[in-house]
């Protein structure tokens, strides 16, 4: 089951004699649900980049079986036209190269610019999950020290 932030927000909890403050129950919620929010938002955001990314190389593959079409078409009218056109047939090849160069050159840029962002937002998951780790760890062991007053103390456990 998933839950939201609004899940979170409208979370309400017993309370007992010795229960919870209130107050920080609501805020540790409040701070709980917002931060789920930013990262809905960013998975949001990241999911958009990601689809247009791969719009954008869609494009460029487009691009790229566009200008091969071409040459092929170049290299027959090439072999129709063997001696007049075969100079203009070179430039025409050489022009074709270069722009599809210079367009392999600019995807190859864009999609190393892209893998690195990809990286660096693995990254900063990793570092997320192990603070969330460590946030979890904490209360577990704050929930463990608790327990254990109470036993020391021989007072019966809340139900």
């Amino acid at each position: 089951m998933r839950v939201t932030p609004l899940d979170i927000q409208q979370k309400k909890f017993h309370i007992g004699v010795r229960g919870y403050d209130r107050k920080e129950v609501d805020a540790f919620l409040d701070l709980i649900r917002e931060e789920m929010e930013e990262l809905i938002r960013e998975v949001t955001e990241h999911r958009e980049f990601r689809q247009s990314y791969d719009e954008k190389q869609q494009a460029f593959l487009e691009k790229e079986d566009m200008l091969k079409n071409t040459m092929l078409t170049t290299n027959k009218l090439v072999e129709d036209f063997k001696d007049n056109a075969r100079k203009e047939a070179e430039v025409i090849l050489k022009d074709a190269d270069v722009r599809s160069q210079r367009l392999v050159d600019t995807a190859q840029r864009e999609n190393a610019k892209l893998e690195a962002d990809i990286l660096n937002l693995r990254r900063q998951r990793h570092y997320l999950l192990q603070d969330m780790k460590k946030v979890i760890q904490t209360h577990l062991e704050m929930i463990n020290f608790a327990e254990s007053t109470l036993e020391s103390r021989n007072e019966p456990a809340p139900k």
